[in-house]
């Protein structure tokens, strides 16, 4: 009977986003309902605990989670309305006249680049609309930028998912954030070979090996080197840059330098300040950190930028409440789904499934722990929501298995983010941006077989690397 009534938030989520299609501010809010009454009448818990606990979630989903990802929607924002974005997009699109080349800079490179800044659908969305916007055909173009997204979710939107999958289970950031790069490592190095597949099947990789691994290279070496230095905030940032920059000399080597040099300095300047910021952050002693939330220096960096370009500090203001406003339903969705992983959790809900999952699969489950991220991913259509779900539960599971938390909480993330390759969420922002509204199924049946491919694989690779850890 409790196992039943630990599993029916979950259900009752699931059942409200993909039967009723309710939205998911609302699915959540009637997941966190069936939450607090299976914590009360099943679980056993005090009803007196009950507003404390779900007070310990709300302020922890409004800082730091909520706060960063204001602040980095906020970034994009302000390039959009200063007119840097469309300077970005311009220089983007002209950097080579090979589709190939163009889709690894603008899906691999500035995709990337845009989950690390900003996450929530904008790594879908901008690609997409670039791609289509120089004469990519619409379809290949959502399915490029959904199967790029996957590896770089773990990073997206200045490293929430991995800062609040540490937080969820217990699990030390610093080694977190290197079990995720470990774990991640093949999918990533395949990421460029799987857009080029999505473009043109095996015909679009002939004679683009010395592409495709230097964009790997790229990717990889950087946001490596990042992890180690600064943590979690600019795997995906630093990574997405080495791309297009090692695709923007090669394509260009031999010809004049633009002259417009200045204004391509000029539309990129919110962005440079928030790495700096962050980069910075990364250096100071852990004592200092404590005190600086990455949200505060992503906001800053925003701000100081905007002002280089001449944006008013009016509005300024005006577009960072714009931002919150339009976003308000993703806000208050992350709020009610931590909301509801805290009750699960001090109700001893988790645990109560943590025991079953070990009963059901024993020594296996490692091969499972993705699949279970994947549909935390595929259900809100977040990496961040799917640790809240998820993380505490996987870590509970490693502990009655002797397994090694970190690897089982680095499997959820990376299931976060190839399950968002079929999420309703993604795809609908996919199409939108392409012009394809309507096509969604088409876009689902396209990525279903290559989300199989690629969960599999991942599983896989979780299953070898728990026989050695």
């Amino acid at each position: 009977m409790i196992l039943i009534a630990s599993i029916m938030p979950i259900v009752a989520l699931l059942g409200a986003l993909t039967v009723f299609r309710l939205k998911a501010w609302q699915a959540s809010l009637a997941a966190l309902a069936v939450g607090v009454a299976s914590a009360v009448f099943a679980a056993g818990m005090p009803v007196c605990d009950i507003a404390p606990t779900m007070f310990s979630g709300l302020l922890f989903a409004l800082c730091p989670i909520c706060l960063v990802v204001l602040a980095a929607l906020f970034v994009y924002a302000v390039t959009t309305e200063s007119g840097a974005m469309s300077r970005i997009r311009s220089d983007l699109a002209s950097v080579s006249d090979d589709q190939r080349v163009l889709a690894l800079l603008i899906v691999w490179g500035f995709g990337n680049f845009m989950e690390g800044m900003a996450g929530f659908g904008t790594a879908v969305a901008i690609p997409a609309a670039i791609l289509v916007g120089v004469g990519f055909d619409p379809f290949k173009a959502v399915t490029m930028c959904l199967v790029a997204n996957t590896t770089s979710t773990a990073f997206g939107s200045v490293g929430v998912p991995l800062m609040t999958l540490s937080k969820e289970s217990g699990c030390d950031l610093a080694g977190l954030v290197q079990m995720t790069v470990f774990v991640q490592l093949a999918i990533t190095a395949a990421g460029p070979v799987l857009v080029l597949l999505m473009l043109g099947g095996f015909k679009a990789l002939k004679g683009m090996w010395g592409w495709l691994s230097a964009s790997s290279a790229a990717f990889l070496v950087p946001s490596m080197l990042a992890s180690c230095f600064f943590g979690c905030e600019l795997p995906d940032i630093v990574g997405g840059i080495g791309v297009m920059l090692v695709i923007t000399c090669v394509s260009r080597r031999g010809k004049q330098p633009s002259s417009a040099s200045g204004k391509v300095v000029w539309a990129w300047q919110p962005f440079v300040f928030v790495v700096l910021l962050l980069a910075i952050n990364g250096l100071l002693p852990q004592s200092f950190k404590r005190y600086i939330t990455p949200g505060a220096l992503v906001l800053t960096g925003g701000f100081v930028g905007a002002l280089a370009q001449g944006v008013r500090v009016k509005k300024l203001f005006s577009l960072l409440a714009d931002t919150f406003v339009r976003y308000l339903p993703a806000f208050a969705t992350i709020c009610l789904v931590v909301i509801l992983a805290r009750i699960m959790d001090e109700s001893d809900m988790i645990s109560v499934i943590a025991g079953a999952l070990v009963s059901l699969t024993g020594s296996a489950y490692p091969f499972f722990s993705a699949a279970l991220g994947a549909l935390g991913g595929f259900i809100t259509g977040s990496g961040t929501s799917s640790c809240v779900l998820f993380g505490r539960l996987q870590a509970e599971v490693a502990a009655a298995l002797n397994e090694s938390p970190s690897l089982l909480a680095a499997a959820n993330v990376m299931g976060a983010g190839i399950g968002k390759m079929i999420c309703p969420q993604s795809i609908a922002i996919g199409t939108a941006a392409a012009g394809l509204v309507g096509r969604e199924s088409e876009i689902f049946k396209r990525m279903l077989p290559w989300f199989f491919c690629v969960i599999l694989f991942a599983c896989a690779l979780v299953s070898v690397a728990a026989l050695f850890l």
